[in-house]
């Protein structure tokens, strides 16, 4: 049987085709289905299009399943129940399996493993496993939290030319490049900007990268946004390792097979001694990581020493397709 992982994000929606031994065939990219961006109708459209695009390759068979992961699934009850709806309908009569990107995203980067992941694209969100608990911590969207995220990095970008045009920071080469990527002919002309677009959380998390090139270029300010960033991702790992790592079955794990599904039963990545705090490992996916050593290794210092930073084992799209292998019997 033939497979289809869709991995719905804030920015982009990725579809990709994998063959039986989950071998990646095919891959297309539209923009997001994420429904407070594009509405359900939207969402929907999204998810119709690249299906039918997969299907096209003929890649896929007649018979294959769907391992859908989409931001903003699970986060609030008519949501959800719209979203349920909506997969189902582009499913039709193949099985499928829909959770939340995070839940995907930890499948894949840990292979159904015990531990954590971090997502920070546009949107921040961490997701847990351990012996059959899960937690999931941040994921409040781009106006109450999202730290560490895109949309975060834009907002902080913003903040620091302020404090360096008057002044209050030490003026660097974030200046020039803000100037120069919103084409300002005037520093104040920011505010019309913000007013324009603060709102938009995809239009100020394109203005993420601006982050890291003023950090590669020695700014001052730029380096202590990924400072901050870093430290708020590990904020999040240090609260699910605190609600399910630790305490009774948390550190006292024994070997055993990676079978976890959504929570269920796994045990396998925090192995250790009785007695001695096991190994937590932690994984990351995001846009925002493609600033490399300048937020991997802050972060890495800044989890708390049971925890290990890993890079993920494989993509985001195949993480549902995975879980709904476990379900039907076929991992």
């Amino acid at each position: 049987m033939r497979w289809l992982g869709i991995d719905g994000g804030g920015t982009k929606t990725a579809f990709t085709v994998y063959d039986e031994k989950l071998g990646a065939l095919a891959r297309t990219t539209l923009g997001t289905c994420h429904y407070a961006q594009v509405g359900f109708d939207g969402c929907a459209r999204v998810l119709d299009e690249g299906i039918e695009q997969a299907r096209a390759t003929g890649l896929l068979g007649k018979e294959f399943g769907i391992g859908v992961g989409l931001c903003g699934y699970g986060e609030g009850a008519a949501a959800t129940e719209r979203l349920n709806r909506l997969v189902a309908e582009a499913a039709g009569e193949r099985p499928y399996a829909l959770v939340n990107d995070v839940e995907a995203a930890w499948a894949a980067g840990l292979g159904l493993a015990d531990g954590i992941v971090i997502i920070a694209g546009t949107g921040s969100i961490a997701y847990g496993v351990c012996r059959g608990r899960t937690r999931r911590c941040g994921g409040w969207d781009y106006e109450l939290g999202d730290e560490g995220s895109g949309g975060w990095l834009g907002k902080e970008l913003l903040y620091a030319f302020t404090r360096e045009s008057d002044g209050r920071a030490p003026a660097g080469p974030l200046l020039e490049l803000v100037r120069a990527e919103l084409g300002l002919s005037d520093d104040f002309d920011l505010i019309a900007f913000a007013q324009e677009h603060m709102a938009d959380r995809s239009r100020i998390a394109a203005l993420a990268p601006l982050v890291t090139r003023a950090a590669e270029a020695g700014d001052t300010c730029a380096h202590d946004i990924l400072e901050r960033a870093a430290r708020e991702e590990a904020t999040m790992v240090r609260a699910i390792v605190r609600d399910i790592f630790e305490g009774p079955g948390g550190s006292e794990t024994k070997t055993g097979a990676r079978d976890t599904d959504g929570g269920a039963e796994g045990r396998g990545a925090v192995d250790g001694a009785a007695g001695q705090a096991a190994t937590i490992p932690v994984t990351y996916v995001g846009g925002t990581f493609q600033a490399g050593p300048l937020i991997l290794e802050p972060l890495a210092r800044a989890l708390p020493a049971r925890c290990r930073l890993v890079p993920p084992e494989r993509e985001p799209d195949l993480g549902a397709v995975l879980i709904l292998r476990k379900r039907l019997g076929a991992a």
